[in-house]
């Protein structure tokens, strides 16, 4: 620490170029913060649960080519079939299927007489619905009555309700289990809770409330239904397969849509993947910039310092003492301009947090991109300070400009 002080004069005495390496690194610092943070940000939503078993399930649209009267009926004959198919585990007909972009969604409120609660996302099916899912009961029990059937819409008749963890403590925020027995009013319907889920999406993975969904035991007898599929490991492809080949012996069967969980979820994060990994290339590229710019500005102080360099070698000091010196120096300048790039990602993230809804950038986040940029600064300085520390004490002899 002895360098400290000559290192200040030094700076004092030329301050224009430490006056922007320290912004160079303030505005670095800033920009690497806050695209790294939405980058893990939006990364991390890759990789959330959706509640369902997702590597062994798929979904099928398909048509009922028959009238209003007998869809029932062809529902139960097309469930029996499919579930009797080698791989399959469980089959179920739902409403919807999660993060696939339709779907509806629910009023939710715990009093008849008031507004909304929330908002929630709903799935209708039969009663092996929750298991075809792969869904975790965390309190409550299950469905035990036969199925109701409506049409559409069968929220409007459906009596008993199951919903997720996210969507009871929304509800109940001071103690999420005393939902369980509860009459909650959806859409201004009386449905009693019936039990809790720990976990399953709705229809779109972008909704702020994406976790909260309700499911009722009804099945909608519509023209077009869903069958969920869950398979065994590794049979999967078979699996969809043969149950493509059973729907289409009966005329008039169409398949509208066929895929596995896998690729729905893909599909549905493909813009956040997207943006993740172009925030993650602007980081990458940002920091090398930076690191150039740094050996650019430390390769300079030693040209321009090659005099001073040789006057401390002819005094006798070795070359640790110059390579401590400039890596001082950097260490310095760096820290100076971390702190004041703090103070701007913290302002700007306020921003970013009004703007996407993002969290409050951490502390420790803060701390750990302080410690990478000074040991990016450092890095950056080794390669110079190590050429000052190669200068031979005989240049203070020279005469003339120092190249």
């Amino acid at each position: 620490m002895r360098d400290l002080l000559p290192i200040l004069k030094t700076l004092n005495y030329s301050r224009t170029a430490p006056l922007l390496f320290v912004l160079q690194i303030a505005l670095t610092f800033m920009i690497l913060v806050n695209a790294a943070y939405m980058a893990l940000h939006k990364h991390s939503l890759l990789s959330r649960p959706s509640g369902l078993d997702e590597q062994h399930t798929f979904y099928v649209l398909t048509n009922l080519p028959s009238d209003a009267t007998a869809r029932a009926a062809d529902i139960d004959q097309d469930l029996l079939a499919i579930n009797d198919l080698p791989g399959v585990t469980s089959a179920s007909v739902t409403s919807g299927v999660p993060l696939t972009g339709w779907g509806r969604f629910l009023e939710v409120a715990t009093q008849a007489d008031s507004e909304y609660d929330t908002l929630s996302g709903y799935y209708g099916g039969d009663n092996t619905l929750l298991e075809t899912m792969g869904l975790e009961l965390v309190a409550g029990e299950g469905f035990s009555q036969a199925p109701l059937f409506a049409e559409t819409d069968g929220f409007r008749v459906a009596t008993e309700i199951i919903i997720t963890q996210a969507l009871a403590q929304a509800l109940y925020p001071d103690d999420w289990r005393q939902v369980v027995g509860q009459t909650v009013y959806i859409n201004k319907r009386p449905q009693q809770v019936r039990g809790v889920v720990k976990t399953l999406h709705a229809a779109w993975s972008f909704w702020a409330v994406v976790e909260h969904s309700v499911l009722a035991q009804v099945i909608e007898t519509s023209e077009y239904v869903h069958y969920l599929i869950r398979t065994e490991p590794g049979q999967q492809a078979e699996a969809m397969a043969q149950t493509v080949d059973y729907l289409m012996r009966r005329h008039g069967r169409k398949v509208e849509e066929l895929q596995t969980f896998e690729q729905v979820k893909q599909q549905s994060y493909q813009a956040e993947y997207s943006a993740s990994m172009t925030l993650l290339w602007v980081v990458v590229c940002l920091s090398l910039v930076t690191a150039l710019g740094v050996f650019g500005q430390a390769r300079f102080a030693v040209t321009r310092r090659r005099r001073q360099i040789g006057i401390r070698r002819a005094l006798g000091a070795q070359k640790g003492h110059i390579v401590g010196y400039f890596m001082l120096e950097n260490a310095l300048l760096t820290t100076v301009g971390i702190g004041l790039g703090c103070i701007a990602a913290m302002l700007l993230n306020v921003q970013f947090s009004n703007w996407f809804e993002l969290a409050v950038v951490p502390v420790e986040f803060l701390v750990i991109g302080g410690a990478c940029m000074l040991l990016l600064g450092q890095t950056a300085t080794l390669a110079p300070a190590l050429r000052a520390a190669s200068v031979s004490p005989a240049i203070t002899t020279r005469f003339g400009e120092l190249r």
